[in-house]
């Protein structure tokens, strides 16, 4: 394993802790209700996708100057595009959130809860996948430990996925807007719940490579 291994996983971990600040920032809208400014709170969120994407580049940059002394090199390039996507994700929900809430909207309590329970395993699962990434210099046997419970919460998040669809479409809702705004809320939290999955996967052929 090369300086150049360590260095990009130390960097990969950096860009997925900021994504667990997205997502528990996105967590707080929903726990904790209406904020004063909506808008407001979704302005750290979008702040923080800029970030990451800018990260990206540097990262990108930085696998094509060492890219001679890895030979895994596509499974670090797939990890880096999930983490930008999954920091998109995050933005658009909660941008979508944020313009309900600006509307005066209340959330259903069930489906509100629904949500912050997917964002709980979503923000789970990151934490996994941080540790995932720091295993891997480490203990590749642990890292995939850790890789495979990231397996079992995305399998936890469908289910509650698919309860979230059948209760939004269970009930007859006046507003078309809440309906579709919500309803794609919920595809991008499941959507990036499965590219963390995917990353997951990644880091446990990186790993396997290292036993």
């Amino acid at each position: 394993m090369s300086i150049a291994h360590i260095s990009l996983e130390e960097r990969l971990q950096q860009i997925s802790l900021k994504l667990i600040d997205q997502v528990r920032v996105l967590y707080e809208i929903v726990k904790n209700g209406t904020p004063a400014n909506p808008m407001q709170a979704y302005s750290k969120i979008n702040g923080i996708k800029n970030s990451v994407e800018l990260d990206k580049f540097m990262v990108g940059e930085y696998i094509i100057k060492v890219r001679e002394g890895l030979l895994d090199r596509d499974l670090y390039i797939d990890i880096l595009n999930n983490l930008e996507k999954i920091s998109q994700n995050l933005d658009a929900a909660s941008y979508r959130l944020s313009v309900l809430l600006s509307r005066g909207t209340q959330l259903d309590e069930l489906l509100s809860k629904l949500i912050v329970v997917i964002s709980e395993k979503l923000l789970a699962s990151l934490t996994h996948l941080v540790e995932s990434l720091r295993l891997l210099s480490v203990n590749a046997q642990k890292a995939v430990d850790a890789a495979r419970n990231i397996m079992r919460l995305e399998e936890e998040v469908d289910d509650l996925y698919r309860s979230l669809e059948l209760k939004l479409f269970e009930r007859k809702y006046d507003d078309l807007i809440y309906v579709m705004l919500l309803k794609d809320i919920a595809d991008r939290l499941e959507d990036s719940e499965d590219m963390v999955r995917d990353s997951a996967t990644s880091i446990t052929y990186i790993a396997f490579g290292r036993l």
